[in-house]
């Protein structure tokens, strides 16, 4: 009678195991088909143009480098202190690109271009005219890249950048155009 007992008592008890693990189950189950799922939309007026970044410093990095052509060129020139100027200035504007970047988690590559100076122009007398020239149109591509990222981003952060440096550099480009008669 004992073994009897043995041998339907364990089955027995398995099997409710089974039962109140399967009742279980479907109790959880219950509990999880209540959620809803909601796809997160990323908002895109929040969103900047990484393409405009990166260009912004690349024209930033030229201007610096321009800058720095017509110091070593000729350190006699008129307005020097004016190009010294420009160049400081641009030099904040990395620093402060790169600052806010590195705040918002955003990688910002490094530039890889080429001046594509003109050879004979350098050569000639008006080599600093030449290059002045070319410092006002890159001058010309920040400012309207900043304008975009102003008009076009939600972030306060890099909306305030924009406007201050915009600001910044059409000053310097009245003022380069003023002091070279261009």
């Amino acid at each position: 009678m004992k073994r009897t007992l043995h041998t339907i008592a364990i089955p027995s008890s398995l099997l409710l195991i089974v039962i109140s693990i399967i009742a279980s189950c479907s109790q959880k189950r219950q509990d999880y088909s209540s959620f809803v799922i909601q796809k997160m939309s990323p908002d895109v007026t929040a969103s900047l143009d990484f393409n405009s970044l990166s260009s912004l410093n690349e024209s930033n990095k030229k201007v610096i480098d321009i800058s720095s052509i017509i110091y070593k060129q000729n350190k006699r020139i008129p307005n020097l202190d004016l190009i010294l100027k420009v160049k400081e200035d641009h030099q904040e504007n990395d620093r402060d690109l790169k600052e806010l970047s590195k705040e918002n988690l955003i990688v910002i590559p490094k530039p890889f271009y080429q001046l594509k100076l003109n050879k004979d122009s350098l050569r000639n007398k008006n080599s600093t005219k030449y290059l002045v020239k070319l410092m006002i149109r890159e001058i010309d591509v920040q400012i309207d890249l900043l304008e975009t990222i102003k008009d076009t981003t939600t972030n306060a952060d890099f909306r305030s950048f924009a406007a201050k440096s915009s600001s910044t550099l059409k000053q310097n480009h009245e003022d380069l155009a003023m002091s070279f008669n261009l």
